[in-house]
């Protein structure tokens, strides 16, 4: 393997926010043996509209893809997030492409980190904190109890915005 595809392998590996619930809240399933594949890793499937999806987070995340070098769907095998894209086309630097995943996963970690503050919210992962603030979105006082939750929250999915091209649905299609 060259240079280039180390580095990017590691750095996706280390990465995970398409596994962990950060970038999707599911993953695409192409057809039958796909569907097997994520079967035979307890992965949980599910059909909406015709389509099928695994749920995200992945529960093989945990700081890293544990099953990084096993048969996995075939999303998970091909999907690049755009700032590898982006680094593939030549159209930024390796660097550049490291710094914008760096800065999203440092302020997803930061955001975790504040919510560990409050006992409702401390056991949540990334994706059902999300969940969680957007539900408490409408009320005054919740508002005012989490502000720094929520103004991390807003900075977050502006860098995600600017960095990371959010998919049809919020789901992880390739």
């Amino acid at each position: 393997m060259s240079d280039s595809k180390n580095e990017i392998s590691d750095l996706c590996v280390s990465c995970g926010m398409c596994c962990d619930g950060t970038l999707f809240e599911t993953g695409f399933v192409r057809d039958e043996t796909d569907r097997k594949v994520a079967d035979d890793l307890g992965m949980v499937t599910m059909q909406i509209r015709d389509k099928l999806f695994f749920e995200l987070p992945c529960r093989h995340f945990s700081g890293c893809c544990t099953v990084y070098g096993r048969q996995r769907p075939y999303t998970c095998s091909v999907f690049f997030c755009p700032p590898i894209k982006r680094y593939e086309h030549k159209e930024q630097t390796f660097s550049e492409a490291e710094q914008q995943i760096l800065l999203l996963k440092e302020h997803r970690d930061k955001l975790l980190k504040i919510a560990s503050q409050f006992p409702d919210l401390q056991h949540l992962n990334f994706r059902e904190l999300k969940n969680k603030l957007g539900e408490y979105a409408g009320d005054e006082d919740k508002i005012t109890m989490y502000r720094l939750l929520f103004l991390n929250l807003f900075i977050l999915e502006d860098i995600q915005t600017k960095y990371f091209t959010p998919a049809k649905e919020n789901t992880l299609l390739v």
